[in-house]
């Protein structure tokens, strides 16, 4: 598992982030945990999802954080640890790869054990059927070089 000690030094830690992957149809974006105003922050106020450009979803999707990391489990049985309605799902019926954002109803821990969501399965389903899930990890910025 990933924690504080595998997260380089010189990269900025931005939030947490999950890549979502549809069995058999490969990406379908990512979804960024993070508090905007704090960009290191260990606490996650707002979601970004990031659809894969041309993926389309309809409305009633359900992202679901669960209590396990296991991707071999079935979703029913790894448990639920939050649920959130993505916002704005009609938009990405066209395609649409812009980001989606939302305020979350209560910040989320970005850390590794039982209060935070490092490690954690997170999964999209509409009426009960898996769209795609993936594991939150740390996400972090690319050191930018100074060019003169």
């Amino acid at each position: 598992m990933c924690g504080e000690e595998h997260t380089p030094s010189s990269a900025p830690r931005i939030g947490a982030r999950v890549d979502f992957f549809a069995q058999g149809r490969g990406p379908v974006g990512n979804l960024l945990f993070l508090d905007p105003s704090v960009p290191g922050s260990s606490r996650a106020t707002h979601i970004r999802f990031s659809p894969r450009a041309g993926v389309a979803l309809d409305d009633g999707v359900l992202v679901s954080i669960h209590l396990i990391g296991d991707l071999t489990k079935p979703v029913e049985d790894s448990g639920l640890f939050q649920r959130f309605a993505l916002p704005q799902a009609a938009s990405l019926q066209r395609g649409d790869s812009r980001p989606l954002e939302m305020a979350l109803d209560e910040s989320l821990s970005l850390d590794v054990g039982r209060t935070g969501i490092i490690g954690r399965r997170v999964s999209m389903t509409r009426k009960g059927v898996l769209l795609a899930d993936g594991i939150v990890g740390f996400n972090t910025a690319s050191a930018v070089s100074a060019s003169l």
